[in-house]
C-alpha cells in the first residue's frame, strides 16, 4: 500500500511538471513562473520548504537533546527566512534578476566576482544538499524496502526532473503539496500526543 501511495504521488507531480513546463516558455516563466503564483499558495510552498528533512526531523532530535538551546535554534533557524526576503529577495526583484550571480553580474560587470559568486552558491548549495538527500534516503529506505543509497539516487533523479521541466511554477506546487500534507499530518499527530496528556507515561 505504501508503495503504491509513494508511485502514484511520484507520478501526479512528474505529470504536474511536466504540464507546467509546457507553459513556461520564457526566463521569466521558467525562475519566477511568471509571477502567477497565487500567495495563498506561495505560503503554503514556503512553509513545506521550511519543513524539509533538516527542519522537521533535525529540529526536533536537537530538541529532543538538547531542550530550550534546540527550540531558540528553531526561532533563529525561521527568522533566516525574513532576512533572506528583505536582503536578497527584494533587491533581486527590483533588478529584474533571477540569481545571485546575476545581480552581482548587473552591477559589477566583472568576470572574476561573478565566477566567484557562482562558485560559492555551488558550494554552498551542496552542503545545503548533501544532509536533505540523506535525510531522503532515510525515510525512503524503510518506505520502500530499498538500499539507502538507491534511495537517495532515486530522489536526486525525481528532484532533477521536477525542477529541470518546470524551474519554480512545478517546485512550488510540490512544495505547495508537501506543506499542505505536512500541516495536516503534523496536526493530527499533535492532536493525538495532547489526547494522551504532556505526560512521559
Amino acid at each position: 500500500m505504501a508503495i503504491f501511495v509513494f508511485l502514484a504521488f511520484v507520478v501526479f507531480v512528474i505529470g504536474l511538471s511536466f504540464y507546467l513546463g509546457s507553459k513556461a516558455k520564457t526566463s521569466s516563466g521558467y525562475y519566477a513562473a511568471g509571477g502567477q503564483i497565487h500567495w495563498g499558495v506561495n505560503g503554503i510552498a514556503f512553509a513545506g520548504d521550511y519543513l524539509s528533512a533538516a527542519s522537521f526531523l533535525g529540529i526536533c532530535g536537537l530538541i529532543a537533546t538538547v531542550g530550550y538551546d534546540g527550540f531558540l535554534y528553531s526561532i533563529g533557524y525561521l527568522a533566516g527566512w525574513i532576512v533572506a526576503l528583505f536582503v536578497v529577495a527584494e533587491p533581486l526583484k527590483r533588478l529584474g534578476k533571477y540569481t545571485f550571480t546575476d545581480a552581482v553580474d548587473a552591477n559589477y560587470n566583472s568576470r572574476g566576482i561573478k565566477l566567484a559568486a557562482a562558485i560559492s552558491t555551488l558550494i554552498v548549495s551542496v552542503c545545503y544538499l548533501i544532509p536533505q538527500m540523506v535525510g531522503a534516503g532515510v525515510l525512503v529506505e524503510p518506505l520502500l524496502g530499498i538500499p539507502h543509497a538507491w534511495g537517495v539516487i532515486m530522489v536526486g533523479v525525481i528532484v532533477i526532473t521536477i525542477v529541470a521541466t518546470a524551474g519554480m511554477a512545478s517546485t512550488t506546487y510540490v512544495q505547495f503539496l508537501k506543506g499542505a500534507l505536512l500541516i495536516v499530518f503534523s496536526t493530527a499527530l499533535v492532536i493525538a500526543v495532547l489526547g494522551r496528556g504532556l505526560t512521559t507515561q
